[in-house]
């Protein structure tokens, strides 16, 4: 299929401090569009109530504070000392980690399962979480939407695929809405999906192409090479 943009996820420890996560983030975004990691900064602005505090991060120039580029998009994720962060050349772009043993002791069927999929005596409760969690951050929804609204399409077996089954009430078409599956780590107990809303139109025919990025490559890396020249 035709690749409409690439999304790259990472997944490395968690920093001491929030702030270095998301510095973390502008690295890896300064990585994939050849930019020196120290000229950006990941800022965050509420579309709800215009707060800096929280809301959807996006990439900004350190000196003028506008977007250096204005097709990239952003997410992080945090879960058991573990960070991933997604940069979308795709569209809007929402990234989620959970881990398995934390969701199995949580109360999370009550409040995540729609009723076709408790139907289903769904036993990937942590899979189907993680997948709603970066569904609704790609919308820009979050958790201000009901997660048992929302009803998973069966898995995409490789790279994306459509998200939703169903969704009443969606601001977006489900067709543009599209999901996929990847490993966090072995041993790391954790389970990770990334959710891209494609450009309108696109849909299911034309697929993101998916790149796992290992955290060495961004932290070691200056700004003297990168997507942009090829690595």
């Amino acid at each position: 299929m035709e690749s409409i943009g690439e999304v790259i996820v990472m997944v490395a420890p968690r920093s001491p401090t929030d702030a270095a996560d998301r510095a973390l983030l502008a690295a890896a975004a300064a990585w994939a569009l050849g930019l020196d990691p120290a000229s950006v900064r990941v800022c965050r602005r509420c579309p709800h109530c215009g707060s800096a505090e929280h809301g959807v991060p996006s990439l900004a120039d350190v000196t003028s504070g506008s977007a250096p580029h204005p097709t990239v998009h952003l997410s992080l994720s945090r879960a058991s000392g573990h960070v991933a962060v997604a940069v979308s050349f795709a569209g809007p772009v929402g990234v989620d980690v959970e881990s398995v043993d934390a969701v199995a002791r949580s109360p999370l069927a009550d409040v995540a399962l729609s009723p076709r999929e408790r139907a289903a005596n769904a036993a990937d409760l942590a899979g189907i979480w993680c997948a709603k969690e970066a569904i609704l951050k790609s919308t820009g929804d979050g958790l201000r939407v009901d997660p048992r609204d929302l009803t998973l399409a069966p898995a995409p077996t490789a790279g994306f695929g459509p998200a939703l089954a169903s969704w009443p009430g969606a601001g977006v078409a489900l067709a543009d809405i599209l999901l996929a599956s990847f490993d966090p780590g072995a041993g790391l107990g954790l389970v990770g999906r990334v959710a891209v809303l494609a450009r309108p139109g696109t849909g299911p025919a034309s697929q993101p192409a998916l790149r796992l990025l290992a955290s060495p490559d961004v932290r070691a890396w200056g700004g003297r090479s990168g997507r942009s020249s090829g690595r």
